[in-house]
């Protein structure tokens, strides 16, 4: 049996509202515990929220391989209209985000001035060796690679399936072994893996072949809260965390692939899904306006640490949510309507 590579799967929203959390959550603990603010770390628990990243990587390869493993080779129009898709997903929200900060930046309003590289990478999400106007940019550099070489496996599904298994995996171990240039190292990530670990879920997912969805699912989340609870007491090599939170996410996302029975919506689980690539863009920026405005406010009201961070984390969601509804959407709307052909609905 074969599953239709445009069918919904409402629990993955899960997915991405529960990682975009952690991710906010990390920011917004390690911020606050900058000198400049309250010096302390306020919900260790966040410390290691950086992982959602991994989550983020594996559902990237599942949803990208889902929604095109089934188009045709060597079509220059699915191989435009796949490129068209992701830039309008990605660039026009992004864009809207990097021009104000560009031009605070620019003006001497931060702690660095951009160069021209800085600006024209950010644009356009080239490699760079360090993040100098949007922090969290970095991991879609890492999504823009995979998308290179996923529209080489579009046009010739061999050819490009070597490639991105030695890419993922060849390089991988290049990366864990040795220590290299900062781009060879960005070309060479082990959160590669994470990709093809998401494509070769979705593979057999598409099979109609998911079984023992319920002890993969609860080993998934066993590793990965083990891996966390580790991550927390002791530092772990920046490689091997990868590897571990990355087999972790991908028993959870197979396990929840595999349980039909939780493809159903949750309204709020469905929204925090939708507008969690919102929240990816602003809430760093956003964390540190509001803590910059606590500290100028402290004379005036004493806010408990706690509840500070309830406030940052609220605010970051109410504004990703509107992000969501009056600037994200109709950019990509925008972007839709300047392509020649009606633009085909997004599979997850």
């Amino acid at each position: 049996m074969t599953i239709s590579s445009n069918e919904k799967l409402s629990q993955l929203n899960w997915v991405r509202a529960i990682a975009a959390f952690l991710v906010v959550g990390y920011h917004c603990e390690i911020t606050m515990a900058l000198p400049t603010y309250f010096g302390f770390g306020v919900l260790p628990f966040f410390k290691s929220g950086h992982t959602g990243v991994q989550l983020f990587f594996v559902l990237s390869g599942f949803v990208v391989f889902l929604a095109h493993s089934r188009d045709r080779e060597r079509d220059w129009n699915v191989l435009s209209m796949f490129a068209f898709k992701r830039f309008r997903r990605i660039y026009p929200p992004l864009w809207i985000v990097l021009l104000p900060l560009t031009v605070m930046l620019v003006a001497g309003i931060g702690a660095t001035i951009p160069t021209t590289y800085d600006v024209v990478g950010a644009f356009l999400i080239l490699p760079v060796q360090n993040e100098v106007i949007l922090g969290t940019e970095w991991t879609l550099r890492h999504e823009i690679l995979f998308y290179l070489l996923f529209a080489l496996f579009l046009w010739d599904r061999r050819l490009g399936l070597a490639i991105l298994l030695a890419w993922a995996v060849v390089g991988s171990a290049v990366a864990v072994f040795s220590d290299q240039h900062w781009l060879i190292e960005f070309l060479l990530s082990p959160n590669h893996l994470l990709f093809l670990s998401g494509m070769g879920i979705a593979w057999v997912y598409l099979r109609g072949d998911l079984p023992a969805g319920v002890p993969v699912l609860a080993a998934g989340l066993t590793v990965f809260a083990a891996s966390y609870a580790l991550s927390l007491k002791m530092p772990l090599d920046a490689d091997l965390s990868i590897l571990m939170f990355g087999a972790g996410a991908s028993g959870i996302i197979y396990g929840l692939a595999a349980l039909k029975r939780l493809n159903r919506p949750v309204a709020w689980m469905d929204a925090a899904g939708a507008s969690s690539y919102a929240l990816y863009l602003i809430h760093y920026p956003l964390i540190s306006m509001l803590l910059k405005l606590n500290k100028r406010l402290s004379g005036k009201i004493e806010l408990n640490p706690y509840l500070c961070f309830l406030i940052i984390i609220v605010t970051c969601y109410c504004a990703a949510w509107a992000f969501h509804r009056w600037l994200e959407k109709p950019a990509i709307a925008m972007a839709s309507s300047m392509w020649r052909r009606p633009p085909v609905a997004e599979a997850v």
